[in-house]
């Protein structure tokens, strides 16, 4: 089978784009954010020269969690085509988004899934799209924050991480933003913040886990009740089906989970009182432990029966 020979790809990027990446990471230390990256390339064989000119932001709209990000597609669109107008070269190049909020030091599932998809796309305008991963936050002086940098091309299963020899920072002016403002939100307090880490490294155990054996599980966020949980359908061994909520509490310190089957039949069964005060510290280990037991007292009750 033929196989796609590796690209040399090298980047040039301005440091005022990566102050506005680094300006938003600082806004969101507990989410992951993200944008567009715009600017030119040359190709020749093989080679390819990625020159970034500018960085477009998540917009107003955008959804944050500490395992995924939704770009607020209208407003991104609304810039580059303003962008456009001034610079009729110009080519959305790719995208950038943060993990360093939930400790992932690549890409995942996920990511791969979507950039394949876009650039395969027969409407995507490059035959390659470009990722830039924020991965670490950095202490003491120098950069803010580690960068990792990918490449992948159209026809090509392959994504390549590019080495860091090959990606430079220059003092180049940038397009967009114009006149980037450090807008940040209040910060919260550091006891906070240490939760939200403690959360956030979870719920990265959690989507990996979710994602692999039980597909179902989506991570979301009630404003109301201003929470994260998950939500998904379990099966059980006599083929029952119950919608299963895990709820995440950070308010004592150090993040917990409550599960609950809400409208179901099957919460008549005795097991599930002792779930009204039990925690878990992890949602993947309150649905591993109420499988189990439901199963379980459904394979005593049958017993009793026979």
């Amino acid at each position: 089978m033929f196989k796609p020979k590796k690209p040399s790809v090298e980047i040039f990027i301005p440091r005022k784009a990566l102050e506005a990446i680094y300006d938003e990471c600082d806004q969101f230390e507990v989410d992951e954010t993200g944008g567009r990256v715009i600017g030119g390339y040359r190709k020749k064989g093989n080679k390819y020269e990625i020159e970034i000119s500018g960085i477009i932001g998540p917009g107003p709209s955008a959804k944050r969690t500490a395992t995924s990000f939704y770009q607020d597609g209208e407003y991104q669109e609304k810039i580059f085509r303003s962008v456009e107008e001034n610079h009729p070269d110009i080519e959305h190049l790719g995208n950038w988004h943060t993990h360093h909020v939930n400790g992932l030091s690549t890409l995942s599932s996920g990511d791969r899934a979507t950039y394949q998809r876009i650039v395969n796309h027969s409407k995507h305008n490059t035959d390659f799209f470009y990722a830039l991963l924020v991965v670490e936050k950095l202490r003491g002086r120098g950069e803010r924050y580690k960068v990792k940098h990918f490449f992948l091309r159209r026809n090509d299963p392959e994504i390549y991480e590019v080495p860091e020899s090959q990606a430079h920072v220059v003092d180049e002016p940038v397009i967009w933003p114009l006149d980037h403002k450090d807008d940040r939100r209040p910060s919260d307090s550091r006891q906070e913040v240490e939760v939200n880490k403690d959360a956030n490294r979870e719920r990265v155990k959690d989507q990996e886990f979710f994602s692999e054996f039980y597909p179902h599980f989506k991570p979301l966020f009630s404003k109301s009740m201003g929470a994260f949980y998950w939500k998904g359908r379990l099966e059980f061994i006599d083929g029952a089906f119950a919608d299963v909520v895990v709820l995440e509490d950070s308010g004592d310190g150090k993040p917990s989970y409550t599960v609950s089957l809400p409208g179901q039949k099957i919460s008549q069964l005795e097991i599930l009182s002792a779930y009204q005060e039990r925690t878990f510290k992890s949602a993947r280990h309150a649905i591993l432990s109420l499988e189990k037991d439901i199963n379980k007292e459904i394979h005593h009750k049958k017993g009793a029966v026979a």
